[in-house]
């Protein structure tokens, strides 16, 4: 048994409303930093002085694996692959982001304004607010050349610590992600895929690289699924501290997400039929900066809804999507 039998959990800013991220690092037999936070130099610096601690520079890095490709989990990847002699790893279902993150998310800005904005129906500076915080998170991250890339696939093992880690789809809050299984010690490295608050499926354009079918949700509860059946001793999250009684979260978060459903039809039926409407009574916020999150989540309910036939919607002469019940979920 290696010497380091657990990682080494590393909490990075990000200075957005989901609060820190973590990038968990093995030291032994060689060093191995998983997930990287975003490119801004508070992140660096907070990187920086978690490898001093145990004696290391990002120059020591020998592999960075990336869980998925969202800008608080790969931003930094290719400066520290640039710094060291270190491979970035990623599953071959996210190499396609990870070659053009930033341009990626450019087009799905486009994506909102031209696609969703009329049926959202929210006000024009709301509308500007969303699309300054997608601008926002384009300048976190970087492409990354292909030369730096080396993949893997779902069901493979990686070595990690001189243990083998399964690697697990985990699609939900996002197509591509996955989370690594230690099945002799019961460590899981669950990305965000299992927090102890249930993330928001992130609402992507449509893509080559993303099959149609299932709703984020349903998939998001599918892996919920998935890693409930797993003997699991330890989890390591995305956000937040580690914990263990990985089925008690889960059960929470399954009754929370009925309350959430719940709660859309009933808010349908009493007349809050637009997207606009049910953001003010679903996330209100007082702050300036919209609650990006909780739309995602709100048109993840939405979708969840209408493909199980809980509702049903019709679009207006002026673009605006209008919501009606069928029956209570």
């Amino acid at each position: 048994m290696p010497s380091q039998s657990h990682p080494i959990r590393i909490e990075l800013p990000t200075g957005m409303s989901f609060g820190p991220v973590n990038a968990y690092l093995f030291t032994q037999p060689e060093p191995i930093l998983i997930d990287t936070g975003l490119k801004t130099d508070q992140s660096q610096a907070a990187l920086t002085a978690a490898l001093a601690r145990h004696g290391l520079t990002a120059a020591d890095l020998r592999c960075i694996v990336i869980t998925h490709p969202h800008v608080d989990h790969c931003g930094l990847a290719l400066q520290l692959a640039q710094t060291s002699q270190a491979e970035i790893w990623i599953a071959d279902l996210g190499r396609p982001w990870l070659l053009d993150l930033p341009g990626h998310l450019l087009r799905r800005l486009d994506y909102y304004r031209d696609c969703f904005f009329p049926r959202w129906d929210f006000p024009a500076e709301t509308n500007r607010s969303i699309l300054t915080t997608l601008r926002q998170i384009a300048t976190v991250c970087e492409a990354v050349p292909a030369s730096y890339i080396r993949t893997f696939s779902v069901g493979d093992t990686l070595k990690l610590s001189g243990l083998p880690w399964q690697v697990l789809h985990a699609p939900g809050h996002a197509y591509a992600q996955t989370c690594f299984y230690q099945a002799d010690s019961g460590q899981l490295l669950a990305a965000d895929m299992l927090l102890a608050k249930a993330p928001a499926p992130v609402l992507e354009q449509p893509s080559p690289f993303v099959p149609a079918g299932k709703p984020p949700l349903a998939q998001f509860l599918d892996s919920l699924a998935m890693v409930e059946a797993l003997n699991i001793t330890q989890v390591f999250p995305g956000h937040g501290e580690p914990f263990r009684d990985h089925r008690q979260v889960i059960r929470q978060q399954r009754i929370r997400i009925k309350q959430r459903l719940n709660q859309t039809t009933e808010l349908i039926a009493a007349g809050h039929n637009t997207v606009a409407a049910l953001m003010t009574q679903m996330y209100p916020t007082e702050s300036a900066q919209f609650n990006l999150a909780g739309l995602w989540m709100l048109t993840a309910y939405l979708d969840f809804l209408e493909t199980n036939g809980g509702i049903s919607s019709t679009v207006n002469t002026n673009g605006v999507c209008y919501y009606q019940t069928s029956e209570l979920f």
